[in-house]
């Protein structure tokens, strides 16, 4: 059996110290992280699936201990929480039961009785996952939908076109299954201007609710697109993009990935901390690269980028070659060689002056260019936009590897 993985929420750095020399004596157990505060102990339980139990000091702020533990049965309902108060009587473990708590814990336990509590609490906690069908459980009708990050490896390759091409496909495709665009190329995220649609709303409205974003927030901050859709946008003021940081990039996507079957995030070409982010978090990370040298040669830097970041593995990278066609010097198989990464079977042709009609127009969900519909179409059925997991799990891609 794995270790029981345990996270510690308190801002009193003498507990902590206690309980991290303590839980080093304890054998098959792990520390695995702490929380100062409460949000950022639901930002934590958002993110981390392999969290069996958290331990909640009754002094942490700014959400209530008690508070707290009610929006982790929520979020989270196969986690255990467990209480640490000061007194453990009666009327302790009354409210902590009453609020979802599995027990209460002394805030200097002995050994044995950390022992005791921790097993207990995990025995239930990876019981009630095995019975829910286990892994991480969003707090809404217990979905977990899947999140597509695109990227672009440089200026030009189309990846916020593809982005809410694909967005748009999934709803019009699949219209039982939900779907949210999210545009996090916070500098100059322009996915206004491709839908023509006018929202005074943001990402940036969420920042401050991050951990506690509520179905009344998220439907606030989204555009809900005529053509199926919600969206999310980036700042109107670029400058507010520095304040969405990587922990409420965690909170907000998972709050969409609970919401959402399809959640697709257009990182933009620009990396910053809530990007890579959402590169690390995807189930899926599309790469654009259009075929020419300068531009292999940018999507390269951009893996390398994010192996050193440790955000992503090369080989859980597809790369998707856009403005592609047979007169091309430049053709799939040698870019795959150059780029040692696997390349989406799908090609995105070159539509310059449908795609031109259809921004100009801001009606980005008709472009009449039937080889290119057709093009957006299989990829999206290779990453998995349609619901349709890929036969190979990887798309059908092709990989070849070296340079020559």
């Amino acid at each position: 059996m794995n270790d029981i993985r345990i996270l510690l929420g308190g801002d009193d750095q003498e507990l902590v110290a206690t309980f991290r020399a303590v839980m080093v004596e304890l054998t098959g157990f792990e520390l695995v992280s702490f929380g100062r505060t409460s949000n950022e102990v639901l930002g934590m339980v958002a993110t981390d699936q392999d969290v069996d139990v958290v331990l909640i000091d009754e002094n942490i702020g700014p959400v209530p201990a008690h508070d707290l533990v009610r929006e982790i049965a929520m979020r989270r309902p196969n986690c255990a929480a467990v209480l640490l108060c000061t007194t453990v009587d009666e009327s302790a473990l009354t409210r902590a039961l009453e609020a979802g708590a599995r027990g209460v814990l002394s805030r200097q336990p002995s050994l044995e009785e950390l022992q005791s509590r921790l097993s207990t609490a995990a025995e239930w906690s990876r019981g009630m996952s095995r019975w829910i069908g286990g892994g991480h459980v969003e707090a809404v009708g217990g979905r977990r939908g899947r999140i597509i990050a695109l990227a672009g490896a440089k200026g030009g390759t189309g990846v916020t076109t593809l982005a809410v091409q694909l967005a748009l496909a999934a709803s019009s495709q699949r219209p039982d299954r939900s779907v949210c665009l999210v545009d996090l190329d916070l500098q100059a995220g322009d996915i206004p201007s491709y839908l023509d649609m006018v929202h005074r709303r943001s990402i940036a409205d969420l920042i401050e609710v991050a951990g506690e974003i509520t179905g009344p927030m998220l439907a606030d901050a989204l555009f809900a697109h005529g053509e199926g859709p919600h969206v999310l946008l980036a700042p109107h003021e670029a400058e507010r993009g520095e304040d969405v940081t990587a922990l409420a990039t965690r909170q907000i996507l998972a709050a969409l990935r609970s919401r959402y079957d399809i959640v697709i995030v257009d990182c933009g070409t620009f990396m910053t901390e809530a990007s890579v982010t959402a590169v690390e978090l995807a189930d899926r990370v599309a790469l654009t690269v259009m075929p020419d040298l300068p531009c292999l040669r940018a999507a390269k830097r951009m893996v390398g980028l994010w192996t050193r970041l440790d955000a992503r593995k090369s080989e859980d990278i597809i790369a998707v070659l856009t403005r592609q066609s047979r007169k091309n010097e430049i053709q799939p198989d040698f870019a795959a060689r150059i780029l040692g990464l696997a390349l989406a079977k799908t090609t995105i042709p070159p539509a310059f002056r449908a795609l031109e009609k259809a921004i100009n127009n801001g009606s980005l969900g008709r472009v009449e260019d039937d080889g290119f519909r057709r093009a957006v179409l299989q990829l999206a059925g290779e990453l998995g936009v349609l619901g349709l997991e890929p036969a190979d799990g990887g798309g059908g891609a092709r990989t070849m590897t070296g340079t020559p």
